[in-house]
């Protein structure tokens, strides 16, 4: 061979490399460019014309500036320099680009430098890493969540060690104040006339006056805004100087004297008046989230049982086994989650990244909507209801005649809501990716009902039925979420029954446990004074029988029940005197505590049978040991007491 023909064969395998490595670049989802030392593209691949939606030969001889915008060209001015100068390094943040939004993106540029050492230019290889960031953030809230679940148990930990009750509502102050970033914290117990309050615990920043041991006329504070605490209601106010609760000149002229501008209070009702009331403050506005408005309400519990704890003996009797259930149920959800976050990050298929990313995020996003809705209602339990409209919101729920939902009031327990929820999303993602909600033509109903069990009990039966106008086909194989759907079921004790039909799938799921009735919406999405109203007729009138043997619970449990039109008998604080009231006075309904003095509440429920007299447990036992009657545990909102009596069970 001549030396003509190996300088052309060189030149042939030249071109074969440049268009092999042209080809490859346009080839992977990244951005990849040369940019000149004036700062000229000179070479983009194909990913950039989707990025921009223009052709890369109108990027292509064009300035950083020119293509990307001011706005983004100086955020990254100081990389191009400092890449230009011959430096490899790696950008990571977001982008506002011009044509394609914003963009949290990761850069990495390399020099091209030449033989004499000059710079000629740079390689960059960016890559949009928004997707992932979304979920990263996901979990960091969920986990962020969790660590004040966590904070929780330290401070019924450290509350619990203390004798002095000032000294315990101060510590709880500054934990709360740091754990949310606030600026002041403070506990104050409201005087007899209900218009003084005098503050026990105190915590601030530096600069700003303490409160500790001060005698404060709340109405100075704003008339309204104290009349809400007084009826039992939670004050949260963004900005002092814009709520119409606050922005008199006078009540601003107030807040400013202690540095505020923005709070969140929680009373504490004992006796049917405003016994106390914890607040957490900012001197700045701010926007408090419901997970910090839910924080404030736990803490004030727990400072209200280690105050009353320190003072008396026998309320430090009564407030160690509910502190401990608390600790234990804290704790255990606190590891639960994060086992449940941890299992689907490894268990979850790994096929591409982006497919990672969606299954992940869709799977954490449900976790985090169930914990939402017990969050908001203290963990008394969920609404099915409101349960299925997050899943099923982005595919139209509430606003979309395509997605139906009917059945009646029923309350989800705590311990069954997360798997329910996984189930639910996952039924939710498969109908969107190969079922009924792909296209407009398909629709999907989703009805519940109570049937009649085997055994005699009722079970909730729900059913979801997919219709399209197009064939659908059931799935090839098993995968991760099918198996997801059998193991959550497995875990709520629940039958589901999967049928693939040609117009879509239709799915039965059978709950015996973890569902309980109700006769107003759940606390996760009403408002406590509409479920009062609601309930008002159901039990206006009705005998019930109070078995308690607290006399504060006692006196809690009549006057909800007064409220909502019933007639109270008793309160009962033995079993020989309950026994004694079922014998002698006419009763429609029972409230009945499991343990009276260390004795099983037994003998009364089988006279209560006997005479066909429907009843509620009331129980603090996490495993109260009964299955003759429907078992609420401590402390059970009114709603949901006031729901499972107005049932009728």
């Amino acid at each position: 061979m001549s030396s003509d023909d190996n300088a052309l064969a060189d030149v042939r395998t030249t071109m074969a490399r440049a268009g092999f490595s042209s080809a490859m670049a346009d080839a992977v989802p990244i951005l990849i460019s040369y940019v000149d030392r004036e700062q000229r593209y000179r070479f983009v691949n194909r990913a950039y014309e989707r990025w921009f939606e223009t052709d890369r030969s109108q990027i292509e001889g064009r300035t950083l500036l020119e293509v990307l915008g001011p706005l983004a060209y100086e955020r990254l001015r100081d990389h191009v320099t400092r890449a230009l100068a011959g430096e490899s390094l790696i950008f990571e943040g977001e982008i506002p680009y011009r044509s394609a939004g914003m963009r949290h993106v990761e850069a990495r540029y390399a020099p091209d430098v030449a033989p004499d050492g000059s710079i000629a230019g740079y390689y960059v290889l960016v890559t949009d890493i928004s997707a992932r960031k979304s979920v990263e953030a996901e979990v960091a809230r969920l986990l962020d969540s969790e660590r004040r679940r966590v904070a929780l148990l330290d401070l019924g930990r450290m509350l619990r060690e203390e004798a002095d009750p000032v000294a315990a509502a101060n510590r709880a102050c500054e934990l709360m104040a740091r754990q949310l970033g606030a600026a002041r914290a403070g506990y104050a117990e409201v005087q007899t006339d209900g218009i003084s309050s005098l503050h026990i615990g105190d915590w601030v920043a530096a600069g700003a006056p303490s409160l500790l041991g001060s005698l404060l006329d709340l109405d100075a504070f704003g008339p309204q805004m104290a009349a809400e605490l007084r009826a039992g209601r939670q004050v949260v106010i963004p900005d002092v100087k814009q709520d119409p609760r606050t922005d008199h000149p006078v009540v601003v002229k107030a807040y400013e004297a202690l540095h505020i501008q923005s709070f969140v209070t929680a009373p504490l009702i004992r006796d049917r008046r405003m016994a106390a009331y914890i607040y957490l403050a900012q001197d700045t506005a701010r926007a408090w989230t419901d997970h910090e408005i839910a924080f404030v309400a736990d803490v004030a519990e727990l400072i209200w049982i280690a105050v009353e704890r320190a003072r008396s003996e026998e309320a430090l009797k009564r407030a160690e086994e509910t502190e401990r259930l608390l600790i234990r149920e804290v704790d255990h959800r606190a590891k639960n989650v994060l086992t449940v976050v941890q299992s689907l990050a490894q268990l979850t298929p790994f096929e591409n990244k982006r497919q990672y990313v969606e299954a992940l995020s869709g799977r954490i996003g449900s976790l985090a909507r169930s914990h939402s809705l017990l969050s908001t209602s203290r963990w008394t339990g969920v609404g099915l209801d409101a349960l299925l409209r997050q899943e099923l919101e982005p595919y139209g729920a509430g606003s979309d005649e395509r997605v139906y939902l009917a059945g009646p009031p029923v309350l989800i327990q705590a311990e069954a809501a997360q798997s329910l929820g996984l189930v639910l999303h996952e039924l939710a993602t498969n109908a969107s990716k190969y079922g009924a909600l792909v296209d407009v033509t398909g629709a999907l109903s989703v009805t519940w009902c109570w049937d009649g069990g085997a055994n005699g009990g009722r079970h909730l039966v729900l059913t979801w039925r997919e219709t399209s106008d197009r064939t659908i086909h059931p799935p090839s194989r098993e995968g991760f979420g099918s198996t997801l759907i059998s193991q959550a079921g497995k875990q709520l004790g629940a039958t589901i029954q999967q049928d693939w039909r040609p117009e879509g799938l239709t799915c039965r799921l059978e709950m015996t446990s973890g569902a309980l009735p109700c006769d107003a919406e759940t606390p996760a999405t009403a408002q406590p004074a509409s479920g009062h109203a609601l309930l008002d007729q159901a039990l206006r009138d009705q005998r019930v029988l109070v078995v308690e043997d607290e006399a504060l619970v006692a006196m809690e449990l009549a006057r909800v029940l007064t409220q909502a039109g019933a007639v109270v008998v008793g309160p009962a604080g033995s079993i020989e005197e309950a026994l004694d009231l079922v014998a002698r006075r006419p009763i429609d309904r029972a409230v009945l505590d499991i343990n009276l003095g260390g004795r099983m509440v037994t003998p009364v429920a089988r006279a209560l049978t006997a005479r066909a007299i429907p009843f509620v447990y009331l129980t603090g036992y996490q495993e109260p040991g009964v299955s003759d009657g429907p078992v609420l545990r401590k402390p059970a909102t009114p709603e949901l007491l006031l729901g499972a009596l107005a049932s009728g069970i």
